[in-house]
């Protein structure tokens, strides 16, 4: 039975389950977002040994294991902090700032005013650090927040001597983002972004085929929502050749006015310039995933549990700002202004490369944009062991598809002036590798599909107290051979400590700690963001500088579940 639901039925069921329970306002990614305090406090390794109602995310199965009628309310608070460092230049980049640096020396042979103004590089040697976390919610879009802190719920109904348990949750399978201070450093590969995977409505159910076996599934709807804002510049190896002898000293005179009136390009725009800013907000209320789970208990003492977590193709829908920063609009204005680009627009049109004009480029600002992505599928499978009376001991094999997520794809409603400046550059640079189009980007994420493992165990302290302790392997989904350093969480390891207690109606509280950390270091010219490819014009706005990252989590997960 098809069942067909319109947009406004789909707000109201969002508007809903928010008032119900808020979503986490967290920057947090995967399994961290989910808020549920076993399954943070046994690492993750929970296949086998599903935690309650929210089996619906990790194991649709586990819920054939509930009866009557159960709620759950999660809370869950956190703190992320991301710190880039910016190191010395590289010898490549070093070299380009030295042959600058020739001309503009003064008598004395030292750098001038105006080069030290045309060789400033606000990121040189500073640090960058996130201000806070950054949410994408419904309705209200992207906000920044001072700290992260959230909750959220379900239910779960099983009818007495029946084997089928429904249930239904509010959760977060991925949400992260963070913003920078205006002045920041780093701001350049993001100053403010955040991305969203919200599941307002998952009607789920666990069936009890025996005493060993028993199988699940869930249907999750969800809110999908992506929000940037990214300052841009690119100090590529042509900026700083414009105010040297070989351009400027061909093509101006001592006045520093055009040689030929065909031709202007008298006024040099500092390399580390910002040029221009990308701003969108974009979202989809109708994002459909599913899970299917298993788990089977031959002994006593042992249970597999296998699970699977479908990918969710994402289509957004949104506005985006894309203006041209001021002095960099002059500097193009000026260039264009020329009989030689009116002949190369003429040239390159009949080639079928379509450059923008001087008023095309006046013009450039506003509109539409269409977001597309996967969210990766994962296939788990664990094991879990009742050692002893009191202890037990979970393990999990888990594989994520990341490189479905490689490709971000970002369609503007119009040509974008310059867009169609770095396309012809990508399509003879690089045969179109970076995927710029006149009125497109693909933003190439460059991940892998990883394979990981999680362990956790739990000590039953007395009939109403237990500890649990557990570790999560977190690779990185990078891949080795392209570097990211836009990607600032790399591998890791999460540790976490926790425990629940049974309280004699039956209700339960559990509780944990979690401590995820990564680093990873950049030398110049080797990764995505600081390489020293010339034809790059898109991702390197620190080129040839060394980077270093730095990412830390601290969460605290509060679950509270009762029957009613």
């Amino acid at each position: 039975m098809i069942y067909m639901v319109d947009q406004q039925r789909i707000r109201w069921c969002i508007w809903f389950s928010l008032v119900c329970s808020s979503p986490v306002e967290a920057s947090f990614t995967d399994d961290l977002a989910i808020g549920n305090a076993k399954a943070l406090a046994l690492g993750h390794a929970v296949t086998a040994d599903p935690p309650g109602i929210d089996s619906i995310h990790f194991n649709p199965a586990g819920l054939a294991r509930l009866k009557a009628r159960q709620f759950l309310v999660k809370f869950v608070a956190g703190d992320f902090s991301a710190t880039t460092y910016f190191g010395e230049y590289g010898d490549y980049q070093q070299k380009i700032l030295d042959d600058a640096a020739q001309f503009f020396l003064d008598a004395d042979g030292n750098l001038s005013e105006e080069g030290k103004l045309f060789l400033y590089d606000e990121a040189y040697g500073q640090k960058s650090e996130t201000a806070g976390p950054t949410v994408m919610t419904p309705g209200k879009g992207m906000q920044d927040k001072s700290s992260a802190f959230g909750a959220t719920g379900g239910a779960s109904y099983n009818a007495p001597d029946s084997l089928f348990t429904f249930a239904t949750s509010v959760y977060t399978p991925m949400m992260m983002g963070a913003h920078k201070e205006d002045d920041d450093p780093g701001r350049f590969f993001q100053q403010r972004s955040a991305f969203a995977l919200l599941t307002y409505f998952s009607p789920s159910v666990g069936y009890e085929f025996s005493d060993t076996l028993s199988i699940g599934m869930a249907i999750n709807l969800s809110y999908a929502g992506m929000g940037l804002e990214m300052p841009v510049r690119a100090p590529n190896d042509g900026l700083f050749l414009i105010p040297t002898p070989y351009v400027s000293g061909l093509l101006c005179n001592e006045n520093g006015e055009p040689q030929f009136a065909e031709l202007d390009l008298c006024t040099s725009i500092p390399p580390y310039t910002q040029i221009t800013t990308l701003k969108f907000e974009a979202s989809q209320n109708d994002a459909i995933g599913f899970n299917l789970g298993l788990l089977w208990s031959p002994k006593s003492w042992f249970t597999l549990g296998l699970s699977y977590n479908s990918g969710v193709k994402v289509k957004l829908d949104g506005e985006y700002d894309f203006p041209v920063n001021p002095p960099f609009e002059a500097f193009l204005v000026t260039f264009m202004g020329g009989e030689v680009w009116n002949t190369v627009v003429q040239a390159t049109d009949a080639l079928g490369f379509r450059l923008p004009s001087q008023a095309e480029l006046l013009a450039q600002g506003s509109g539409e944009i269409k977001i597309s992505y996967e969210i990766p599928q994962r296939f788990n499978a664990g094991i879990s062991l009742n050692l002893t009376p009191k202890w037990s001991y979970n393990f999990d094999i888990k594989w994520t598809e990341w490189s479905t997520f490689s490709d971000i794809s970002l369609q503007f409603d119009k040509d974008i002036p310059l867009l169609a400046l770095g396309n012809l550059v990508d399509t003879v640079g690089t045969g179109g590798a970076k995927g710029i189009k006149p009125n497109a980007v693909i933003y190439r994420l460059g991940l892998r599909d990883v394979a990981y493992w999680s362990m956790g165990t739990e000590y039953k302290a007395t009939n109403n107290f237990s500890f649990r302790a557990g570790l999560q392997y977190r690779p990185s989904a990078v891949r080795n051979d392209s570097p990211n350093a836009t990607v600032t969480l790399s591998e890791g390891y999460l540790y976490s400590l926790g425990g629940s207690y049974l309280f004699r109606n039956k209700s339960q509280i559990d509780f944990t700690f979690g401590y995820l950390q990564s680093e990873q270091f950049y030398p110049a010219c080797t990764a995505v963001g600081n390489d020293c490819d010339p034809v790059d014009v898109t991702y390197a706005p620190f080129q040839g500088e060394d980077i270093q990252t730095e990412v830390t989590f601290l969460l605290f997960e509060l679950s509270y579940s009762k029957y009613f």
